[in-house]
């Protein structure tokens, strides 16, 4: 049975058989739910929090009936395996697939335009999880929980509306800066229609382009089921 008739977890309704069947799929995908018995334990809760920790930035320890939480725990159909890993290690055709179709062509452009400046530049993230997202914002690296790089399709396959874009050869390094990549890089996003980071923001957010403004970023948010 591929739903669940009530709510299971913190404040759930937790009827037997629905607490049973998430605990069984939790076991089953290596996070441990304590024993497997209908009951709506301590470890339960604190396995489905750790479940929802990999892809939502306030996990709730409850899952209903048709949410994010659920498809991601029961649909193995959407293929979330291959976009599984840090995904600064991805190919650069994975990290180009992994963005928002309206911005894949424009991102493709701006690398171009790039090379045939004398540059080198490559994606370092296209979409990146909560879970990544989370690890930057606690080591100081980004002042969000969630960003244009978290934006999902509602089966949790990834739809980032951001990338950063770096010179291979310099990364975030002062040559990068003195070369003049960062300012050919927001010329040439901006030329795309694309918001630089560069144009608001602190020395780290220089790669960082993306699709809309930052007053969308909520109704992102929305329509990715966070």
């Amino acid at each position: 049975m591929n739903t669940l008739v009530a709510s299971v977890g913190e404040k759930g309704q937790n009827h037997t058989l629905d607490v049973l069947r998430v605990q069984t799929l939790l076991k089953s995908k290596g996070f441990n739910p304590g024993r497997v018995d209908g009951v709506c334990s301590s470890n339960l809760l604190a396995a489905i929090r750790k479940l929802q920790s990999t892809f939502h930035p306030n996990p709730s320890g409850l899952i209903e009936p048709g949410s994010t939480t659920w498809v991601r725990l029961y649909d193995s159909s959407h293929g979330m395996a291959e976009w599984s890993g840090d995904s600064a290690d991805w190919s650069q055709e994975k990290k180009i697939k992994s963005l928002d179709p309206q911005l894949r062509p424009k991102v493709s452009s701006v690398l171009e335009k790039l090379k045939k400046r004398g540059f080198s530049p490559q994606i370092f993230y296209g979409w990146r999880s909560v879970a990544i997202q989370l690890q930057l914002y606690s080591s100081g690296r980004s002042k969000v929980k969630f960003s244009f790089h978290n934006a999902q399709k509602p089966d949790g396959t990834p739809n980032s509306y951001a990338a950063d874009i770096i010179d291979s050869r310099f990364a975030w390094s002062q040559q990068a800066e003195l070369s003049g990549f960062w300012k050919a890089l927001g010329q040439e996003a901006r030329s795309q229609g694309l918001i630089w980071g560069g144009d608001w923001s602190s020395f780290r957010d220089v790669a960082h382009v993306q699709l809309w403004p930052n007053s969308h970023l909520n109704q992102v948010k929305l329509e990715s089921g966070l």
